[in-house]
C-alpha cells in the first residue's frame, strides 16, 4: 500500500497518468476507509452523528479529492496534456 501512494503520488504531482494514479489511489483509500478508519469510530451512535464522524475522516476527504480528479481530469499544466497536445499534432 505505501508503494501505491509513493508512486501514484508522485505520479500526480507531475501529472503524468493522473486518471490511472487517481484511480489506485481511491482504490487505496477506500480500502483504508474500510478496513481501519471505520474501527475508530465510537460505538452507539446515531446515524446522523455516525455520518457527521465519517465525514470528517481524512480517508473520505481523500475519496472525493480522487473521484473529482477522475471526473476532471489533470488539468492544462500537466504532464498529460503536454503529451496530449504533442501527440495530437
Amino acid at each position: 500500500m505505501s508503494g501505491v501512494e509513493f508512486v501514484c503520488g508522485s505520479l500526480l504531482v507531475l501529472g503524468f497518468l493522473s486518471s490511472a494514479a487517481s484511480a489506485a489511489l481511491l482504490i487505496d483509500m477506500t480500502v483504508a476507509t474500510l478496513t481501519n478508519a471505520l474501527s475508530t469510530l465510537p460505538k452507539g451512535l446515531s446515524p446522523l452523528s455516525w455520518l457527521d464522524d465519517v465525514l470528517y475522516l481524512p480517508e473520505v476527504l481523500y475519496v472525493l479529492f480522487f473521484i473529482w480528479l477522475l471526473c476532471s481530469g489533470p488539468g492544462k499544466y500537466s504532464v498529460d496534456y503536454w503529451l496530449a497536445a504533442k501527440l495530437l499534432r
